[in-house]
């Protein structure tokens, strides 16, 4: 392959996004040119704006669902690898409007697949999911039983499975399945939890965090690690399809993480349940089996919570640094 700081571009998906922000700094970083493709509907433009002054960088404003408009950014910027992120992804709205969730999820993969097809690009990574899974109370491999139980979860497998029609219809290409679990660091672009902790925290220090169910566990995956192992496994990748769980390999739930947070911050957080918060259905436990994972690249992202959270707090001027290490 390519090197990644060659004249042959890398073309993420979903760029003012969470993770796809991670991947085109740390891409950039490497010296890598890097074009980005979002529509701005769900990701945040600011996001983009250290990249902008980077000759190496260029954006597109391309909704992934538009064929004539992806297949011509595709072309014209000839991609070694393309990193394909874009989705709807945070549950609630996922399951709030499916619609449009198997619209973005799976039309628009396909239509990312056959941008590449004739482009000749060869490199493929898709972000999936842990909710593919069969709910267990065991670390998940990705030789386990696959049966998700909403509509983000369903959209993300019908994703893999149009990545595994393309490999056979080119054996030749790289194809890579990352199922994602729980990111968390700055720049986040949904709803979730740990950001919304942070919103409570930032409008009322002293005051109860209003919060939903806190015992479910979960993998947590530092975001900027998320990024690397995304780039390192299309990298390193044979032809054919590869699946592999991106995880930690660590499980805590929100009670724990919250006590973390009082602990670096030096004040105890009250919490309050709110009903509205409260998930109808979830999983009590989500965690990954990272050993594919270490296997393919002698290495996995840190599950250090300690540190992850005070470089989180950190980001969102919550946390001194000299606090933080102490």
């Amino acid at each position: 392959m390519d090197p990644i700081g060659s004249e042959r571009a890398w073309l993420v998906t979903g760029a003012a996004g969470f993770l796809g922000s991670h991947v085109i700094e740390e891409l950039l970083a490497r010296g890598a040119r890097v074009v980005g493709v979002d529509n701005l509907g769900w990701g945040n433009p600011a996001h983009l704006q250290p990249f902008h002054d980077n000759s190496r960088f260029t954006f597109a404003k391309v909704d992934i669902r538009d064929a004539a408009a992806l297949a011509r950014v595709v072309k014209e910027s000839s991609p070694a690898s393309i990193v394909h992120l874009a989705a709807l992804h945070y549950i609630p709205a996922a399951m709030a409007d499916p619609a449009t969730t198997v619209s973005i999820n799976v039309h628009g993969t396909q239509v990312m697949l056959s941008a590449a097809q004739a482009a000749g690009v060869d490199r493929f990574f898709f972000a999936s999911t842990g909710d593919v899974y069969r709910p267990a109370d065991q670390p998940h491999r990705e030789t386990d039983s696959i049966d998700p139980f909403n509509i983000y979860g369903l959209s993300k497998l019908l994703g893999e499975k149009l990545l595994e029609l393309a490999s056979k219809e080119r054996p030749q290409a790289h194809f890579v399945i990352g199922r994602l679990f729980n990111l968390y660091g700055p720049r986040e672009t949904n709803a979730h939890i740990l950001p919304e902790i942070i919103k409570q925290l930032r409008a009322n220090p002293h005051g109860p965090l209003h919060l939903g169910n806190l015992s479910p566990r979960r993998d947590l995956v530092p975001v900027a690690d998320a990024a690397h192992a995304v780039i390192e496994m299309l990298t390193h990748s044979s032809p054919g399809l590869g699946v592999m769980n991106l995880a930690s390999g660590r499980d805590w739930s929100m009670s724990e993480v919250i006590a973390l947070m009082s602990d670096l911050l030096g004040a105890h957080i009250e919490v309050i349940t709110d009903p509205a918060r409260v998930r109808a259905v979830e999983r009590p436990f989500l965690r990954a089996d990272v050993s594919r994972l270490r296997a393919a690249l002698n290495w996995t992202p840190h599950s250090d919570l300690r540190r992850g959270v005070a470089d989180l707090l950190m980001s969102e001027g919550l946390l001194t640094a000299a606090k933080g290490a102490a």
